[in-house]
């Protein structure tokens, strides 16, 4: 058990409807930061861009183009880090991210949102964790709609309340989300 100390755990989920055979991505080029401010942050430097950069082979390498722009894209990716640990009891919308201050504001894809669990659900995500959606940007978009949420990968338990994190450690997290969700291939059947 000590070795699971020395690496990311990674949790993947996907819609299982969801078509992954679409030919283009688009990767925001920031990893979003999620702390107590009020404004948008945004880590920066070599470390965030490789952790991109692994985003960027993993899905080329599964078949994926990168688009030029969102515009032109099929799918959009979302990368995550929370800097500070939170705790929820939500009622409706589950994610973690509902409603968080200023999260939306210079926003990469309008309105998203993913699942809906009609309970209530207790659950927390870490500090120093990584959280991937995988957006459909071919879904309707209006006022009242939200892009679903087609993928999601949550990574933790590396840092142990250090406010820093390991890069090389995070580029792994990344590939082990990808061997662990062969559905996402454009070039393999899709599951059932």
């Amino acid at each position: 058990m000590g070795k699971l100390d020395d690496n990311y755990l990674v949790y993947t989920n996907y819609d299982k409807k969801a078509d992954f055979k679409v030919p283009t991505f688009y990767l925001a080029p920031q990893i979003l930061v999620i702390s107590d401010s009020k404004e948008p942050e945004y880590l920066e430097g070599e470390g965030a861009e490789q952790i991109l950069a692994a985003y960027t082979d993993n899905m080329v390498a599964r078949g994926y183009e990168a688009a030029a722009d969102q515009e032109s894209a099929d799918l959009g990716i979302q990368v995550s880090y929370i800097a500070s640990t939170y705790y929820f009891t939500s009622y409706t919308q589950p994610e973690w991210w509902w409603g968080y201050p200023g999260y939306w504001g210079p926003s990469y894809w309008g309105n998203w949102g993913g699942w809906y669990y009609p309970y209530a659900v207790n659950y927390a995500y870490s500090t120093g964790s990584f959280i991937t959606e995988l957006l459909n940007l071919d879904a309707p978009q209006g006022e009242k709609e939200k892009l679903p949420v087609l993928w999601t990968s949550y990574m933790s338990g590396l840092l142990s309340g250090s406010t820093s994190f390991n890069t090389k450690m995070a580029v792994e997290g990344v590939n082990q989300s990808f061997t662990q969700s062969a559905y996402l291939n454009r070039m393999s059947a899709q599951p059932r």
